[in-house]
């Protein structure tokens, strides 16, 4: 399962790109609150954001338990103690990726910034299982 972020999305919403459709056919892509809550938040009027609602009750939901937010304070005040300045949702995607094993597929430079800190996270990239689309 990979965990995608909310940059993929809008970027795959703005210009879909061949190699990225396939990933979202063929592998199980998971969302979490945050992400729905960001998408949400972009839409620019009522039916907008009917169609959002309903574009991501296709994937899969993984929810943020109560164990995870230790798991984010934590990671949290690792980055702090290193000088590491991140965007709160993108640790929280960060903690929910590390306690499922899963890879974040993202095209926000900030998770980049985090995996030099936290090398146990794994980024994805839509070359890590496809063929690149000519």
């Amino acid at each position: 399962m990979i965990l995608v972020d909310t940059s993929v999305i809008v970027t795959f919403w703005k210009k879909p790109k061949d190699r990225w459709r396939q990933v979202f056919l063929e592998e199980e892509v998971a969302i979490c609150g945050i992400v729905k809550a960001e998408l949400m938040h972009g839409a620019q009027d009522e039916r907008t954001l009917s169609i959002i609602v309903e574009a991501l009750s296709e994937f899969v939901y993984v929810p943020i338990d109560e164990t995870v937010w230790e798991d984010v304070g934590r990671l949290l005040y690792r980055l702090r103690r290193k000088g590491i300045a991140v965007p709160f949702q993108d640790v929280v995607l960060c903690a929910l990726s590390l306690r499922h094993n899963m890879p974040i597929w993202t095209e926000d430079k900030h998770f980049e910034l985090i995996k030099s800190e936290v090398k146990e996270l794994q980024l994805f990239r839509p070359g890590d299982c496809l063929q690149e689309s000519k």
